[in-house]
């Protein structure tokens, strides 16, 4: 399980999850179904887990081992609750067995899997430092409007078809991350500054 360089929590990209919302577009919770479930990454097969699914219930069915054990066996089981959605249907969660609360998705984040709460996980961004989380918005926005995250290049004119209003709001949104990048920056050199005196 990969961990922040920080010392940080796990991230939620950092481990395997499952999707109820997915598997539902997949149509895999119409009716009582067994698949597998497989992880990918560069292409090659990582892991995979054996699924029996119905309306109300998910099986996990997976061999797994902690570091320095052999491997186990283990099976859980998640209940899946429906809401309605607001302009017909219903929308799926699954039920974390250990909270008790609904999510869309559950994390394996060590042995078992979990919620995302459960798994004490955190997500990526909210480890990045203000200059890091500052200067990626501010380069988001600049690809968005057709530019390049180069922050030394001319700030990209208002794409054809982009409201004013909007265009303007994204301007007022980059500068003000580019301002928090640069004050994370400060506040970053002053702190080096301070332990190199």
């Amino acid at each position: 399980m990969a961990r922040y360089a920080g010392g940080g929590k796990s991230t939620v990209e950092s481990c395997r999850s499952i999707d109820v919302l997915d598997w539902h577009r997949r149509g895999c919770l119409r009716s009582p179904r067994r698949f597998s479930w497989v992880w990918r990454q560069d292409g090659e097969r990582v892991a995979s887990i054996k699924v029996e699914t119905e309306r109300h219930r998910v099986t996990l069915k997976y061999r797994s081992r902690r570091y320095g054990e052999d491997w186990t066996d283990a099976k859980q089981q998640f209940p899946v609750v429906w809401t309605p959605c607001s302009f017909g249907g219903d929308r799926p969660w699954f039920i974390c067995t250990y909270c008790r609360r609904q999510v869309s998705k559950l994390y394996n984040a060590g042995h078992l899997f979990a919620c995302r709460q459960c798994s004490r996980l955190a997500y990526a961004s909210q480890q990045e430092s203000a200059h890091e989380r500052g200067l990626l918005k501010a380069q988001r926005i600049r690809m968005r409007l057709g530019g390049t995250a180069n922050m030394l290049d001319d700030f990209p004119e208002k794409p054809k078809g982009m409201h004013w209003r909007t265009y303007e709001r994204l301007c007022c949104v980059h500068d003000a991350a580019q301002a928090r990048s640069f004050i994370g920056l400060t506040d970053f050199a002053k702190r080096l500054r301070k332990r190199a005196s």
